[in-house]
């Protein structure tokens, strides 16, 4: 059982987001752009999360790498009231290098990764004690690290066990160190994948001090894949009560086509007349033909769709969702596929696509 503190105000100020990888798992969205920036309403993906942050903290330090300059460009040095500051990771030598690159840090600081959208009220959770570590209830721990307890306290995070116990919480990648973590960072060796890892310095600063669990509340949604990456647009446009439609101003959808949300249409895209678009993602000037159907599918930037096309949809029974929405999106609508397109990718006039391809051109 996690062990919950008394409440009290959080004082702490400064985050670190760990945002540095290339990413490969959500190519094709992640070929022109750092994962940071994959559209979700018209913001980066790195908004939503620094969203979590606004009005706790004051500083945040970017851990970037891949594309890094798109992502300074993009934010520059403030958000919503919050000073932003870039370290760069030269060797991509895993999450407890990218620690290291953003030290040294003399104050309490929460770390988070810069690819799953968590509850602001999660981020204060962790407060609560010099060390913490938030955990999430699943129902399947064995994609996850799990957090193992002794005594009310966390001792080590298990990765990806074969046979985690049934109460098991997962590792959910929100963290609250302070300064003293940087000399244990500098003791930990490499994995047997040749990485430095934060799993590691959970086990060392466990040794030394009590790091205690926060049993998560709040949503946890992540962008691993790019199937994650429609569902987490699916979960904005749905956590308000309604399954609304995200149209940007200078989109254009003709008489007689139809918008079914969750669905986000963003700059320059064009919806002909008698298109059905369902459940779906457009990129900027993507195209959908007319009569085409588009359902529960990502059309990255430049994207078309000819006239007559298809993008079926399926429940994929098989798939392991682990996104916890607190009931906002069900099971079968975070394993219902389409299809992904890559930028600049035609289907052409009359053709049907399959459930679950990735077309990358």
């Amino acid at each position: 059982m996690a062990h919950i503190a008394p409440s009290q105000p959080c004082l702490t100020r400064h985050a670190v987001i760990l945002a540095a990888g290339e990413s490969t798992r959500t190519r094709p969205l992640t070929l022109h752009r750092p994962k940071p920036l994959i559209p979700l309403l018209g913001r980066p993906l790195l908004a939503h999360i620094l969203d979590a942050l606004a009005g706790l903290v004051e500083r945040v330090t970017l851990v970037v790498g891949y594309r890094a300059e798109m992502v300074e460009a993009a934010f520059g040095t403030a958000y919503r009231g919050m000073t932003l500051r870039y370290a760069r990771q030269e060797v991509m030598n895993g999450t407890a290098g990218a620690l290291l690159a953003a030290g040294p840090i003399d104050e309490p600081f929460f770390l988070l990764y810069g690819d799953n959208l968590v509850a602001h009220e999660d981020v204060v959770g962790v407060c609560r004690w010099r060390y913490g570590v938030a955990g999430l209830r699943v129902a399947d721990a064995r994609s996850f690290g799990v957090l193992e307890l002794v005594d009310g306290t966390v001792r080590r995070i298990v990765e990806k066990p074969a046979d985690p116990p049934p109460d098991a919480l997962a590792n959910a990648g929100v963290y609250h160190f302070d300064g003293a973590v940087f000399r244990l960072l500098e003791g930990i060796a490499p994995s047997p994948r040749g990485e430095l890892e934060l799993t590691d310095l959970i086990g060392a600063l466990a040794a030394e001090q009590p790091v205690h669990a926060h049993l998560c509340s709040g949503h946890w949604v992540p962008v691993g894949t790019p199937w994650e990456a429609l569902s987490a647009a699916h979960f904005l446009l749905t956590k308000g009560g309604a399954e609304g439609v995200w149209l940007h101003p200078e989109a254009r959808v003709e008489p007689g086509a139809q918008i079914i949300g969750p669905t986000a249409i963003d700059a320059g895209c064009v919806v002909r007349a008698g298109a059905v678009v369902a459940a779906s993602v457009l990129g900027a000037g993507a195209v959908v033909g007319p009569g085409a159907r588009v359902h529960y599918s990502w059309l990255d930037d430049g994207a078309r769709v000819g006239a007559g096309a298809e993008l079926e949809a399926r429940v994929f029974e098989d798939a392991r969702p682990v996104a916890e929405t607190r009931g906002v999106l069900s099971r079968a609508q975070l394993s219902t596929r389409g299809a992904v397109l890559a930028r600049g990718v035609h289907v052409p006039d009359g053709a049907v696509i399959a459930p679950g391809s990735i077309l990358r051109g």
